[in-house]
């Protein structure tokens, strides 16, 4: 057998030009329906029953009211929604050229096949590359990532990121336990559940016409350790097992954020930054955010207090809330920040 010169493989792959990413287009779903923080803490009778007001969630954490699915939607209903507007985005590019679709919500359609298959098939795409990823409220950074690197490599060229969550449906279920009756403790570890908001997002990246804009730098870390902190699961009689420590999720993934922070700053020889998107659990972890990239809170793009904590969807559809306003100019740096159980946070650099 020959033997392999892994040294000059290593060469070649100095040599060989990289290829930056940018984003071609942005989409995004909200479902009509709206619930109020106060509506929902009034159906609990929180005040009768844990000694909480109706307000307290508005005030604690932030949020004043989230969008909700219907019951009988499924997560690629969201998602094809959004990405047929990210097509819609992207004249420059044909639905034929797209060589990837990577679903990243929380929940998917069902356990095989892979929901990116169903909204690829719904689509009319033909993508060789379909598949899903699935990193709690990090997975759509974790696909953007993934996707980034096989343009980078020349594996593909379009890559089309799409999400669609529908996590009111789990918290409608911990509502109901709730209102039942449990423990202080066990109410203590469940209402930051009641904190989520269903969306659908989608991005479509390519390969940059410039060296000098797109992702310039992903990196992430993982505290696995730190996995039982928050997690849900569904039980056969169609209740749900939920359990979310938010001081110590917000307390550690924090610390975590700091790490990935000072190490992509030094990477990329940026002094600051121009935007800032973050993931959004609530008032406390976004103002802590804004304080660790010490920029002036409209730098920060916030959607929380209107549609509560939009785990995977919450980059695309901060991005299009960027993009939508005009404020965006070309050669600004932006700053991704996210985050997700397990622990998992990771940053990226884009240049506009």
């Amino acid at each position: 057998m020959n033997e392999i010169n892994y040294s000059l493989l290593e060469q070649v792959h100095r040599l060989r030009p990289s290829r930056l990413s940018r984003i071609i287009g942005v989409g995004s779903y909200l479902p009509a329906d709206e619930i109020t923080s106060i509506e929902i803490m009034q159906e609990i009778n929180t005040d009768q029953k844990y000694g909480l007001p109706c307000d307290w969630m508005d005030k604690k954490m932030g949020i004043s009211a989230r969008r909700m699915s219907k019951s009988e939607d499924l997560p690629s209903d969201l998602a094809i929604k959004a990405a047929e507007e990210a097509l819609e985005n992207s004249p420059e590019v044909h639905p034929r050229d797209i060589d990837a679709v990577i679903f990243c919500g929380i929940e998917r359609d069902k356990p095989e096949p892979a929901t990116a298959h169903i909204i690829q098939n719904k689509l009319g795409l033909n993508a060789a590359f379909t598949f899903d990823v699935a990193n709690a409220c990090f997975g759509f950074f974790q696909g953007l990532s993934l996707a980034d690197s096989l343009i980078d490599t020349g594996t593909i060229d379009y890559a089309l990121i799409v999400t669609g969550e529908v996590t009111t449906q789990m918290s409608r279920a911990v509502i109901e336990q709730l209102k039942e009756g449990v423990s202080p403790s066990e109410a203590r570890n469940l209402w930051g559940m009641l904190s989520v908001g269903d969306a659908g997002g989608a991005m479509i990246i390519g390969p940059s016409n410039s060296n000098k804009r797109g992702f310039s730098k992903f990196h992430q870390l993982s505290e696995s350790r730190h996995h039982t902190l928050c997690h849900y699961k569904w039980k056969e009689n169609g209740r749900v097992d939920a359990h979310m420590n938010m001081s110590q999720i917000v307390a550690r993934g924090l610390k975590l954020n700091l790490q990935v922070y000072d190490e992509i700053m030094e990477n990329l020889g940026w002094q600051n930054v121009d935007w800032v998107i973050a993931h959004q659990t609530g008032k406390v972890a976004f103002e802590q955010v804004q304080r660790l990239h010490q920029v002036d809170k409209c730098k920060v793009i916030k959607t929380y207090p209107d549609l509560g904590n939009i785990t995977t969807a919450t980059l695309p559809v901060c991005f299009k809330k960027l993009m939508r306003s005009g404020s965006l100019l070309q050669g600004d740096t932006v700053a991704g920040l996210f985050a997700g159980s397990g622990l998992v946070a990771g940053q990226f650099g884009y240049i506009a």
